[in-house]
């Protein structure tokens, strides 16, 4: 995925390196993303996933016992590896009640890559005493968009996605002081969608 979507070019043109070598920073980047935390549980009311909670995420344990370095497989063998894949490519739906398979994500028609609807999010909130699930694998035009009476939020921070997308960038502000959640979005055309380059100067790199 990093070398289709533009990570693994990223290094090559910024450090002028081969990312296939083995001291590339491209590779030692994915080695830490293998030991990287899956989610964040927010004053323990706000779970954060990138995907969500799938077919086999029932307990906020079932995330904290997974080992690390991990592998992300989508022919799944093993009860973790099916974890591993709900929480980063499953997706919210509104159009299913409870489980269906995610045929627009799941390219090998392995069965395994799902979409969760409201029952199945209501029963998982309820369970784990959870308020409000955040997650940001979905592409949303705007940004930020809520769903399921507010109990999900889905905030997509990549603004114009791969170039060619045209949507706002999303972020949420989550105030320790208070309850409201205020989402933020970056519109990268300022008003204006036509003064929007495709081929933008890399920004320098911080020392």
């Amino acid at each position: 995925m990093n070398i289709m979507y533009g990570l693994a070019e990223e290094c090559e043109n910024r450090l002028k390196e081969n990312f296939r070598s083995e001291n590339s920073v491209f590779l030692k980047l994915n080695s830490l993303f293998d030991l990287l935390p899956f989610a964040a549980l927010i004053d323990n009311k706000i779970l954060c996933i990138h995907g969500g909670i799938g077919s086999s995420v029932n307990k906020l344990s079932d995330i904290s016992s997974i080992r690390r370095p991990v592998q992300i497989v989508q022919d799944v063998s093993t009860p973790e590896q099916q974890l591993i894949l709900d929480l980063v490519w499953s997706e919210y739906s509104d159009s299913v009640n409870d489980l269906a398979i995610n045929d627009e994500r799941d390219i090998n028609k392995s069965g395994f890559i799902v979409k969760y609807g409201r029952d199945r999010l209501n029963r998982f909130m309820m369970e784990n005493n959870v308020a409000l699930l955040v997650t940001s694998h979905m592409w949303i035009a705007e940004g930020v968009k809520k769903f399921a009476n507010d109990k999900i939020v889905v905030v997509y921070s990549a603004t114009n996605y791969c170039d060619k997308a045209m949507n706002l960038g999303g972020l949420l502000n989550i105030n320790k002081y208070s309850t409201t959640i205020v989402p933020k979005l970056i519109d990268i055309w300022k008003g204006d969608k036509k003064s929007y380059r495709n081929c933008k100067n890399l920004s320098p790199i911080r020392k």
